[in-house]
């Protein structure tokens, strides 16, 4: 089966990206008239398109531009339903880019398109009349009156396979931990730098998609997406070749690379952080705690060095994980044939307050809290450190605050509700 695994994932899949001046980019498919985001150069003649000696002028650059209804999104979505790739051109194997200019008059319509730079008469021709049925823009202004005003779009026509043009969309599946998400489930809102791997499953060729719609349901026709977590908090990592040597037999080495050892292994370090800790006097002061995530490296000699906050909890309480991490002992070195290597471990370091118990405590997420993205629940094994939070429209928490709105949360979400309620929206 056809996969590609990858530790960075971004799935940004804009139709469209406005170019500073006059330009948009559009490219056309040849399999689907969708637009590919791919933007490309182009070269504009020295003199384009001299109006003649007319009544009203025609600009290049005015005060306030022209504005298609929509914006530049609506530009993208009215050529990707309108445009075609002829037929004719795909038989000759026509490729390539369409410089059309045209002007937005100062009633806002849109005249006078020619081609400044061509391909063959059948794109030609196309992007002529995609540009031609282009409906009336919001006309430019200059000096607060309306004027005309030139555009150029360059358009891209481009063959490509489809499983070149595929791409993961809101119908794609997504597998964590073998646990299936929802069905819509929007990958774009996942934070892939958490996970410790990242495969995406293609549905090509027919073969293989058939493979994934038995063993995933038939919406893996639109492809799989298949995560894995970080299932230990305590984790090793080789760092990049340059600080390890590359010399001898560790260049030809097949063997697995042997992990460094804290003195009497993992659940000593874990006790020695414990009983180092000195917590800080303000954090204890406003009752703060939480977990520092710390990432070292321990050397060929066994020495602790180069430790750093991967994940945040407080000023005070970063500070003193590091002193801790800092002041450990020294470790049996990692090693790969042989021969001592360098290594990388990350570890928690756990801050907890003994609160009296008449202190009231705070609400935290159990895994039967529910969490609604778009309305549909969330598995509970979906943490909210994966999300993109950039990628979202909104985030609320429900509270189970009191016995009243426990009472009303359950009328409207449900008995789990009374572990109180999570509410995503992701962006449309």
């Amino acid at each position: 089966m056809k996969n590609i695994q990858f530790s960075k994932c971004r799935f940004f899949n804009p139709a469209f990206i406005l170019i500073p001046a006059l330009a948009l980019a559009v490219t056309v498919n040849m399999q689907a008239s969708n637009l590919r985001n791919n933007l490309q150069s182009f070269d504009v003649p020295a003199n384009p398109a001299t109006p003649s000696v007319q009544t009203d002028s025609v600009y290049n650059f005015v005060d306030k531009m022209p504005e298609f209804p929509g914006g530049e999104k609506g530009v993208v979505k009215f050529l990707s339903q309108t445009m075609r790739f002829p037929e004719e051109a795909q038989k000759k194997g026509d490729h390539g880019k369409v410089i059309v200019q045209f002007t937005i008059t100062k009633a806002g319509k849109v005249e006078n398109a020619k081609v400044l730079k061509g391909v063959s008469p059948e794109l030609d021709n196309e992007a002529l009349r995609v540009i031609g049925l282009l409906p009336d823009w919001i006309p430019g202004e200059k000096d607060g009156a309306k004027v005309s005003v030139y555009r150029i779009i360059p358009i891209q026509f481009q063959n490509v396979s489809p499983e070149e043009a595929w791409e993961a969309n809101e119908k794609t599946v997504v597998v964590i931990d073998n646990v299936k998400m929802p069905s819509g489930f929007n990958p774009t809102i996942i934070n892939y730098d958490k996970f410790a791997s990242v495969v995406i499953l293609k549905p090509f060729p027919e073969k293989e998609k058939s493979s994934l719609i038995s063993k995933y349901g038939k919406q893996a026709e639109n492809g799989v997406i298949l995560v894995t977590t970080n299932k230990k908090e305590i984790q090793y990592s080789l760092p990049d070749s340059v600080l390890n040597p590359t010399k001898g037999t560790t260049t030809t080495c097949k063997e697995e690379a042997v992990i460094p050892e804290f003195p009497g292994g993992e659940s000593k370090m874990i006790s020695y952080i414990a009983d180092s800790l000195q917590y800080p006097f303000i954090a204890q002061r406003t009752k703060t705690q939480g977990k520092v995530l710390i990432q070292f490296m321990v050397d060929t000699a066994g020495k602790v060095s180069n430790a750093s906050v991967v994940r945040s909890a407080d000023y005070y309480l970063n500070r003193e994980a590091i002193r801790v991490i800092n002041a450990m002992p020294d470790w049996t070195p990692g090693n790969k044939c042989g021969t001592k290597i360098n290594f990388f471990v990350t570890v928690p370091v756990v801050f907890k307050l003994n609160l009296p118990s008449t202190e009231k405590k705070e609400w935290v997420r159990n895994n039967k809290t529910i969490v609604l993205l778009d309305g549909v629940r969330l598995p509970s094994l979906f943490e909210l450190e994966w999300l993109r939070y950039e990628n979202l429209a909104s985030y609320k928490v429900l509270q189970p605050t009191s016995k009243e709105v426990i009472k009303q949360l359950k009328h409207q979400y449900g008995g789990d509700a009374s572990n109180g309620v999570i509410l995503i929206e992701t962006r449309k």
